[in-house]
C-alpha cells in the first residue's frame, strides 16, 4: 500500500481522550497505480478530507462523489474504493483513529473556501513545525485536533449546534425561525440585537468564520440536503437558500464541492 502514495506528515501518534485516539496523519498523493487499487477496508476508521482533484467513493455499494472540500467518514471494516475522474492526481488529508463507541457524524459533509484555507494554513504549519522539532510537541497535537475540530464541524455531530457555542447557535436559530432566503449578516445581527462587528468577533472565537461565512456554510448545507432528499429543481432550491441566480448556484456549489449540483443530485442517489 505505501507504494501507491506519497505520504507526508505524522504516524504513530497516541493522542487520546476518553473514548478516542488519533494514530496518524497523512497527506496523500494518489500515484498512478492507485487507480488499480480494489475494493478494501481498515481495522481502523478514517477521516478524509479532499484538497485537490476529484472522482467517486464506492463505499460498500454506495457512491459518492468526492471534490476538493469533501469529508468522509469511513467506519472500520466498511470496504470502500476511490475512483478517480479527473486527470489530476487527487491529494487528501487522512486522519486514522480509533473510538469506543461509533462518532454520531454524517458519513459525508463538505468544508467551504474560507474552512479550507485554514486546514490549507494549519497543514503547512504542522509540517514546519515537525521538520524543527524532534520530538511531538504541545503544538503539533495542538494542530493536529484543530484539524480533527475542523472535520467534525464538517460532518456535523447530532448535538452540532448546541457543541460550537452560545453565538453560533443563536445564528443558526435565527436562520431556521427565518429562512434562508433573503437572510444577510446585517439581518441576524439585527434580530440578535447585536452590532455586526460583535457577532463576527464572536463567531470568529468560537468557530473560525464569520456571520457570512456561517450563513454559506448553512446554505451548503441545506443545498446538499435537499438536492439528496427531494425532487425539487436546481432553480427551487437555490431560491429556498436565497440564491436567485441559478447559473450563479450553480457555480458557487461546484465552487464548494468540486461537483455541479445535477452530478452531486446524481451520485448521491440510490
Amino acid at each position: 500500500m505505501a507504494k501507491e502514495f506519497q505520504s507526508v506528515l505524522l504516524e504513530d501518534l497516541k493522542i487520546r481522550w476518553p473514548g478516542f485516539a488519533i494514530r496518524r496523519v497523512a497527506l496523500n498523493q494518489h500515484m498512478p497505480r492507485v487507480e488499480k487499487l480494489g475494493e478494501h477496508v481498515h481495522r481502523h476508521s478514517q477521516l478524509l478530507l479532499y484538497l485537490r482533484g476529484a472522482g467517486i467513493q464506492h463505499l460498500a455499494g454506495e457512491t459518492v462523489p468526492v471534490g476538493r472540500g469533501s469529508v468522509l467518514v469511513i467506519p472500520p471494516g466498511r470496504p470502500h474504493r476511490f475512483e478517480k475522474t479527473r486527470a489530476v492526481r487527487p491529494i487528501c488529508l487522512v486522519i486514522d483513529f480509533e473510538t469506543v463507541e461509533p462518532p454520531t457524524w454524517r458519513e459525508v459533509g463538505v468544508l467551504g473556501a474560507r474552512d479550507l484555507a485554514l486546514v490549507e494554513r494549519w497543514l503547512v504549519s504542522l509540517h514546519e513545525q515537525h521538520l524543527r522539532a524532534d520530538e511531538f510537541s504541545i503544538q503539533t497535537a495542538t494542530l493536529i485536533l484543530r484539524l480533527v475540530a475542523s472535520l467534525e464541524t464538517a460532518l456535523g455531530s447530532g448535538n452540532h449546534s448546541e457543541s460550537v457555542g452560545p453565538f453560533s447557535a443563536s445564528v443558526r436559530k435565527v436562520a431556521k425561525r427565518e429562512g434562508l432566503a433573503g437572510l444577510t449578516p446585517g439581518k441576524v445581527a439585527r434580530s440578535l440585537k447585536r452590532t455586526l462587528d460583535h457577532l463576527n468577533r464572536q463567531l470568529q472565537t468560537e468557530i473560525g468564520t464569520t456571520v457570512g461565512g456561517l450563513l454559506n456554510r448553512l446554505r451548503l448545507e441545506e443545498a446538499t440536503r435537499e438536492l439528496r432528499t427531494t425532487e425539487r429543481s436546481i432553480g427551487e432550491i437555490a431560491a429556498a437558500i436565497g440564491i436567485d441566480d441559478q447559473n450563479y448556484f450553480a457555480r458557487w456549489f461546484r465552487k464548494q464541492t468540486g461537483q455541479t449540483p445535477t452530478r452531486w443530485r446524481a451520485a448521491m442517489r440510490p
